[in-house]
C-alpha cells in the first residue's frame, strides 16, 4: 500500500471516529472540552484537506471553460475575417470589371463603321491563360468565326468556336497556334503591309513578317490591322514596333511588335466585324 492509500485510510478512520464522538457528545449531552476541541479541529482539517482538491478542480474547470470560450471566439473571428476578405476580393473584381467595361464602351466609338458587340469574359482558366478564354456572346448575338476581339485598347485575339450562348476566343499570345492577320505599318508617308505570323514568349512580342516594302521602319512605328485580305476589319490597334530583325533580304525582315493590349487582366471585350 502506498503512502497516499495509507493517508486516505487513516483519514477516513479518523473522520468516522470524530463524527461518532461528536454524535455521542450531542446525543448524550456530554461535555468533553478537550474531546470536542479535538473533534472540531479534526473535522476542520479534513474539510480543508478535502475541499482543496475540489477547489483546485473547480478552478481548473473554469480555466478550461475560458480557454474553450476564447477558442470559439477566435474561430468565429477568423470565419468573419475570411468572409470579409472574400467580399472585398469580390468587390475589387467587380470594380475592375466595371472599369474595363467603361473603357470598352468608350472604344466602341472608334469603330462606328464596324459591326461591333460588347461582351464580358466568363471563363479564363490558368491552364489556358495564354491561349484561350470564353466570352458571353454566341450564335444568338450573330457572331461568326475569325471576328476580331479587342480589349484594353488593342487586339487580343479572334473568335474560334461559337456556341449558342458563349464563344471561345483564341488569343494572339497562343504561340503554338497563331491566327495569321494582315497588318499595316504606317512608316512616314507610306504604308507597309505584312502578316502577323507569330508570338515570341521571350520578349512578349508579336512577330510580323512577309513585308511588301524595303522602306525603313523605325522603332515605335504604329501597327494596325489591314483589310487587304478582304474579310479583316481595318485599323484595329495592334501595337508598336519594338525591334526590327534584319536578314539577307530586307523583304524577309521580321518586326517584333509590343502589344497595345494588356493580356494580364481581361474582363470585357469588343468583338469587331468588317461591317460589310
Amino acid at each position: 500500500m502506498n503512502k497516499i492509500s495509507k493517508l486516505i485510510v487513516v483519514s477516513s478512520v479518523l473522520l468516522v471516529l470524530s463524527f461518532s464522538l461528536l454524535f455521542l457528545t450531542v446525543q448524550k449531552r456530554l461535555s468533553i472540552p478537550f474531546l470536542s476541541e479535538s473533534i472540531h479541529t479534526s473535522v476542520a482539517y479534513m474539510n480543508n484537506f478535502i475541499s482543496k482538491p475540489v477547489r483546485f478542480i473547480s478552478e481548473q474547470r473554469d480555466v478550461v471553460n475560458q480557454l474553450l470560450d476564447t477558442y470559439d471566439e477566435n474561430k468565429e473571428l477568423k470565419e468573419s475575417l475570411s468572409s470579409l476578405e472574400g467580399q472585398l476580393a469580390e468587390l475589387d473584381t467587380i470594380k475592375k470589371e466595371n472599369d474595363s467595361l467603361r473603357q470598352t464602351l468608350g472604344m466602341a466609338g472608334t469603330y462606328v463603321s464596324k459591326d461591333i458587340r460588347v461582351g464580358l469574359v466568363s471563363v479564363r482558366t490558368p491552364v489556358a491563360w495564354n491561349t484561350q478564354l470564353t466570352i458571353n456572346l454566341g450564335q444568338k448575338d450573330g457572331l461568326t468565326t475569325d471576328m476580331l476581339v479587342v480589349s484594353n485598347g488593342g487586339l487580343i485575339g479572334t473568335i474560334e468556336h461559337i456556341y449558342d450562348q458563349v464563344s471561345d476566343v483564341k488569343l494572339l499570345t497562343n504561340s503554338d497556334k497563331v491566327t495569321k492577320i494582315p497588318v499595316k505599318i504606317s512608316a512616314g508617308t507610306s504604308d507597309i503591309y505584312g502578316i502577323l505570323t507569330g508570338y515570341d514568349t521571350d520578349s512578349n512580342s508579336f512577330i510580323i513578317s512577309q513585308l511588301n516594302s524595303v522602306a525603313e521602319i523605325p522603332n515605335g512605328t504604329n501597327v494596325v490591322t489591314s483589310d487587304l485580305a478582304g474579310a479583316t476589319p481595318s485599323n484595329v490597334q495592334i501595337g508598336k514596333v519594338r525591334t526590327v530583325k534584319t536578314s539577307t533580304s530586307d523583304l524577309n525582315r521580321e518586326l517584333y511588335v509590343e502589344p497595345t493590349a494588356n493580356f494580364s487582366n481581361i474582363y470585357s471585350v469588343l468583338v469587331v466585324g468588317d461591317g460589310k
